[in-house]
């Protein structure tokens, strides 16, 4: 069927991370649930999530610091990380297991350019800086897409002033951001089998100054379909 996106909005006063290394905790509810996640996970079920990256590049992996023109896959760097201690973590207390990542990276998209239309008008057609923090049990598949795994995702809009390198990881938080958690599974073949949509209650940022503080308004959900190594969030909608 063809499923409409939806979102739902989180607004967070401006968060500053001096050091590298930052950790976001997560709570929140299941939206809606799509495929092979289903009938294990429901709507309504709690969610937790702490997603864990390093703004110092020298940490990482592997960086690819050549921006991507491939229409609907454009990105401005990406970089990958050891995980643990980088990636991300997902409980859903119902359930025995905890999504643990084996892979991690950030992807960095700096005055790219989104179709409103993708989004259903929710967030209006423009141009806008966000990273990608990507927690992900995957493996490159036959076309270098993640395949034969699982990848939780958390994105962080924010306006276009915020990244002013594209080609580095930014060490601090906008002043207003959008916040998006989404996890897709993959086959063996690159297919999207599963899709799993969180609105998102609270957001915690580690470390935080003191001086500043968190607020959040209306929580967004969305499909959020990433690339691995070679591509940035493509947002879309997907037939099942």
């Amino acid at each position: 069927m063809k499923y409409t996106l939806s979102l739902s909005l989180s607004i967070a006063t401006l968060t500053s991370a001096n050091a590298s290394v930052i950790s976001i905790d997560i709570s929140g509810t299941i939206a809606d649930v799509i495929g092979s996640y289903a009938p294990d996970l429901v709507s309504g079920q709690a969610v937790n999530a702490t997603f864990t990256y390093n703004t110092d590049e020298s940490v990482a992996t592997t960086a690819n610091t050549t921006p991507s023109l491939d229409p609907g896959h454009e990105y401005t760097s990406f970089y990958e990380f050891a995980s643990p201690p980088y990636g991300g973590t997902v409980n859903i207390p119902i359930l025995p297991a905890t999504f643990t990542s084996d892979s991690a990276a950030v992807v960095v998209n700096d005055d790219i350019s989104i179709d409103g239309a993708d989004l259903n008008g929710a967030i209006s057609s423009g141009t806008y800086d966000w990273i990608e923090i990507l927690g992900s049990t995957t493996i490159d598949g036959p076309t270098g897409y993640p395949a034969d795994g699982e990848e939780w995702t958390l994105a962080l809009f924010g306006p276009t002033t915020w990244i002013t390198d594209g080609s580095l990881i930014p060490n601090d938080l906008p002043n207003t951001y959008t916040a998006i958690l989404v996890g897709i599974e993959f086959d063996a073949l690159e297919n999207e089998i599963g899709v799993v949509f969180v609105n998102i209650d609270t957001i915690t940022v580690v470390p935080e100054p003191g001086s500043y503080g968190l607020s959040l308004g209306l929580a967004i959900c969305a499909f959020l379909s990433l690339r691995r190594k070679r591509s940035r969030l493509n947002i879309a909608k997907t037939a099942y």
